[in-house]
């Protein structure tokens, strides 16, 4: 979910083309979808003639793909990740976008992906 001041502009909620045989390559191609949306909405906003003079903060509940994002080093245990899914490491790299850990407690997507108990859902 994309905020813009305090208004929700763009959300989406859909399984991924393919399937992850680990979390943090599924959590690390959500991260690129979601890096490939913000550039978007950055090209939108600014065609708009809105200007952003900060950088979008992506809120991330898996550790090991955050520091895949951080780490370009080549992993053996990473070559099956697919070439377009590192687009997220150079928006990181030119200070476009940052990937933030948020616990699982404070994970607000959770609303849109699990069965969460009412006082969750008061609190999102």
């Amino acid at each position: 979910m994309f905020y813009f001041g305090s208004g929700a502009i763009s959300w989406s909620n859909k399984k991924q083309p393919t399937i992850a045989l680990s979390n943090t390559k599924a959590e690390y191609r959500g991260a690129t979808i979601v890096g490939c949306e913000v550039v978007w909405l950055q090209k939108l906003l600014s065609d708009l003639g809105q200007s952003m003079d900060a950088f979008v903060v992506i809120y991330c509940d898996n550790i090991s793909s955050i520091l895949l994002v951080n780490n370009p080093i080549y992993h053996a245990r990473t070559k099956h990740i697919e070439v377009h899914y590192h687009f997220i490491r150079k928006e990181i790299l030119i200070k476009e976008i940052d990937l933030i850990h948020v616990s699982v407690e404070n994970q607000v997507a959770y609303i849109f992906t699990k069965a969460l108990r009412i006082d969750k859902l008061k609190k999102f």
